[in-house]
């Protein structure tokens, strides 16, 4: 396998994000059912039904709006949400044996060798302008999102098919990239064994778009209500830029008869006590709540996802000498006590992260990864550790020959103002077990982004790693992608994987998962759960754990 060098980063900012729905009608006497499915999905379903309101109409909040619904070039996971209501997924996320069920396409075979998927369009699916999907379209926006002209920042996720980077770099022509129609069948050739590839396909980011509308606006696709043509159960109609959008039921979708959901408006703020004030008078109909807020809604309907997301520290040994000692970095992980932090900065110590796998990713055998590798990570949490951490460190500054106070000058702790709290308490659990105390930078994000894609940083609080899939593979493969640590046998690994399937390949990204660990590049320190009040109008809202968060497609209110 060719080592993969993304445009855009992985690693995401864990900004705070607050996602909140609002229906018409009044309220109801009903009970929410918010217990989470086996595949993630929670579903905020009435137990007992209801009549329908007269309105079916749906408000969503969204902190930024999206720079495209253009599935093949949105970066964003907030984003993603809006991008798979307009676009059909090839599948549908389901809890069931295969983890999914029929979407636009209604099969999904794969080889003995897992390197051949062949896919079933479904017969009779029409874009919202009223023309008939074809393969034909699937094949091109595969081909599109390959074109360095599109210049798309996520074309690196498509190079698992065939050819893919080669085509992506001018290497080979259309006829050798692993994509092929027949009639209504559309077969997706591998470079590698993919056992995992039914996942990827659920994502937005494999939603077709359509030929004929993506050859006329080009790289403008999806970036106005004139440039987006629907394949899902709504179709754009308005977007105010900086303020607001508009979805409304795709007539022509090809299960329209079964979507209720009339209208869902989107309102674009960041003023977090606009939305809470909504909620309380009954204008909005779910809320995400803060940990630290929980107290205050519990007698509320309260749905609990964890969401398949990890954050870390990420320290950068190729461009500070401090960074580059392994005893320095394994001094400043042990002094970190997770636990604490996670208690005391995010109101939950089970969020504290041992791995850089969360829980709920497939493991050996149908297992958890997580409970299957354990802890791999240690911390500060009795005196023992804390003396351990301040023989590294000691051991660390002989070895480069540098002292305390010039530690405390070498480098800085880079965070966003979202992220400062988290880098201050980080910054002062180093103060009290190691005796030193670093500076934190607090940066705008068009500041910090070009030094993390650079690789000008000294040690990023608030970054961390999600997954478009329910697999291991997507929470460290971005660190072989990016080539942020220069290490054969980290290499050698992370390509052995890619030659295996089933369990095998699990128990190498096991692997793989201590080996960085044991390195100290990346120290995990919490995972995520996300806490939604949902009002018990609100009917069939489903919320993923992993890829898009929500789907609307069965959503209905009730009086």
């Amino acid at each position: 396998m060719k080592k993969r060098v993304t445009k855009g980063m992985s690693l995401f900012l864990m900004l705070a994000m607050v996602v909140c729905l609002t229906a018409c009608g009044g309220g109801a006497d009903k009970e929410t059912d918010g217990k989470t499915t086996t595949d993630g999905t929670s579903a905020a379903d009435s137990t007992s039904g209801g009549e329908l309101a007269d309105e079916q109409v749906l408000g969503i909040y969204r902190k930024t709006e999206p720079a495209t619904l253009d599935p093949w070039v949105n970066n964003s996971g907030e984003a993603g949400t809006m991008v798979a209501a307009v676009h059909e997924p090839m599948l549908r996320k389901a809890d069931n044996d295969k983890g999914y069920e029929p979407a636009l396409m209604t099969d999904y075979t794969i080889s003995d060798d897992h390197t051949v998927h062949t896919l079933t369009l479904r017969e009779g699916a029409k874009w919202s302008d009223g023309t008939d999907i074809t393969a034909d379209d699937i094949v091109y926006s595969i081909q599109r999102a390959l074109d360095q002209n599109l210049g798309s920042e996520i074309a690196y996720k498509y190079y698992v098919i065939k050819n893919a980077e080669a085509f992506y770099k001018g290497e080979a022509g259309a006829e050798e990239l692993g994509v092929k129609a027949s009639g209504n069948q559309i077969e997706i050739t591998t470079s590698e064994p993919c056992d995992y590839f039914q996942d990827i396909l659920t994502g937005s980011q494999f939603c077709p778009v359509q030929k004929k509308a993506a050859e006329e606006f080009g790289d403008a696709y999806g970036t106005d209500v004139d440039k987006t043509v629907a394949s899902g159960p709504f179709k754009l109609t308005e977007w105010v830029h900086e303020n607001s959008m508009v979805l409304e039921k795709n007539e022509n979708y090809w299960d329209a008869e079964n979507v209720t959901l009339e209208k869902i408006n989107i309102t674009i703020t960041s003023d977090d006590n606009t939305v809470q004030g909504m909620y309380q008078n009954d204008e909005l109909g779910v809320l995400q709540v803060k940990e630290e807020l929980l107290e205050q809604y519990s007698s509320e309907n309260i749905t609990d996802v964890s969401s398949l997301r990890v954050s870390f520290i990420e320290f950068n040994p190729n461009n500070n000498e401090f960074m580059a000692n392994k005893n320095i970095r394994e001094a400043l992980s042990i002094a970190f006590n997770r636990k604490l932090f996670a208690e005391q900065v995010m109101h939950n110590g089970e969020l504290a992260a041992y791995g850089l796998v969360p829980r709920g990713v497939k493991g050996t055998d149908g297992g958890d990864f997580r409970e299957q590798a354990g802890d791999i990570v240690t911390d500060a949490s009795d005196q023992s550790e804390i003396d351990r951490a301040n023989e590294l460190l000691d051991t660390g500054l002989k070895e480069i020959g540098k002292t305390k106070e010039e530690m405390e000058k070498g480098f800085s702790i880079q965070c966003l103002e979202s992220g400062k709290n988290q880098a201050q308490a980080i910054q002062n659990m180093w103060k009290t077990n190691l005796g030193i105390e670093m500076p934190v930078s607090v940066l705008e994000i068009n500041v910090l982004l070009p030094m993390l894609t650079g690789g000008t940083f000294d040690c990023v609080i608030g970054g961390g790693q999600d997954s478009e899939y329910r697999d291991p593979q997507g929470f460290m493969q971005f660190i072989y992608d990016e080539g942020k640590w220069d290490n054969d046998e980290f290499r050698a690994l992370v390509e052995k994987a890619h030659s295996q399937t089933g369990d095998e390949r699990i128990q190498t990204w096991m692997e793989i998962e201590k080996m960085v660990l044991d390195n100290f590049i990346y120290i995990p320190q919490i995972y995520a759960e996300n806490h939604w009040a949902v009002k018990p109008y609100i009917q069939g809202l489903q919320i993923s754990d992993y890829g898009y968060e929500f789907d609307f497609k069965n959503v209905s209110v009730t009086k």
